[in-house]
């Protein structure tokens, strides 16, 4: 996807600030990566080795990297036992809504369980960075709530939460979907439905911030809410659109944060918020 077309999508420009985010290599720390075989996993790795880091173990279940289910208690406890990380990027997820309504198990077994094992291995000295969604925040279907779980639990451990709004270049997202659909054909639209965005890029920085910065919750700064049917008119102005309802699992309109959420304070610019809520574990 060119630049051009993330950032119609977008409604701006590419936050510069999250896009040039490196790691603090001054820290000298193992970190494991779980669920690295997606888009966030490659573009992570990418950061890293463009960083000049090399001290990071990736796993998935899938592709050419160490075998690792979250979902297995034992795989975890080997793995944390034998590779010692400081910090855990859990990339590990079961990230489509609908799909969550259908599978509900599955989705709170990876998100939420999987989330507690690693907890459940690591030490005080070992901080986990959980990769979280916007449909965390008031959530009304399975997914959402099973990452809001593992975002308390991650919280509450003193770790720190990336929270992502849609990102627009993940494997499988609607601009995909529709592009691969002939020019002669309509696209389907569900134009009630409202999204927040952000590139691959800014996810990817806002991950290398939450790495480098104390615990957490942190946003990408991206307040501009876009109407779906409105962007499909946008990027297609001549296609024909067929008109649907949402799907189950899709809700109406996403949240900036959570009703029991307020902006703490901005970094980079304002390009990054640290969100924090009247839940929050509060030291003494």
């Amino acid at each position: 996807m060119n630049d051009r077309k993330i950032e119609t999508i977008l409604g701006r420009n590419v936050l510069p600030d999250l896009a040039d985010c490196s790691l603090d290599l001054s820290k000298n720390e193992k970190i494991l990566i779980t669920g690295a075989n997606g888009s966030i996993g490659e573009g992570l790795i990418d950061k890293f080795v463009s960083c000049g880091y090399d001290d990071f173990l990736a796993t998935d279940i899938e592709g050419n990297f160490e075998h690792l289910d979250i979902t297995n208690y034992e795989d975890v406890k080997k793995i944390i036992e034998l590779y010692k990380p400081k910090k855990i990027i859990n990339l590990a997820g079961a990230k489509h809504a609908p799909e969550g309504e259908l599978t509900s198990w599955n989705t709170l077994n990876i998100n939420t369980i999987g989330t507690y094992n690693l907890l459940s291995c690591i030490n005080e000295d070992t901080k986990l960075l959980l990769t979280s969604t916007c449909k965390s925040a008031n959530p009304e279907v399975v997914y959402g709530a099973s990452k809001l779980i593992a975002e308390r639990m991650v919280l509450n451990s003193g770790g720190s939460v990336s929270r992502f709004f849609n990102v627009v270049e993940t494997s499988g997202n609607v601009f995909s979907i529709w592009d691969s659909i002939p020019d002669d054909k309509a696209i389907d639209v569900a134009p009630t439905c409202e999204r927040y965005f952000i590139s691959i890029i800014e996810a990817i920085g806002l991950l290398i911030f939450t790495l480098n910065n104390e615990p957490g919750r942190y946003l990408v700064n991206t307040v501009k809410i876009t109407n779906m049917g409105d962007l499909a008119n946008r990027l297609y102005p001549e296609r024909k659109k067929n008109i649907i309802e949402p799907r189950r699992g899709d809700r109406l309109s996403e949240k900036f944060i959570a009703t029991s959420e307020s902006i703490e304070k901005y970094y980079l610019n304002n390009s990054v918020v640290k969100v924090k809520s009247i839940h929050d574990y509060q030291k003494v």
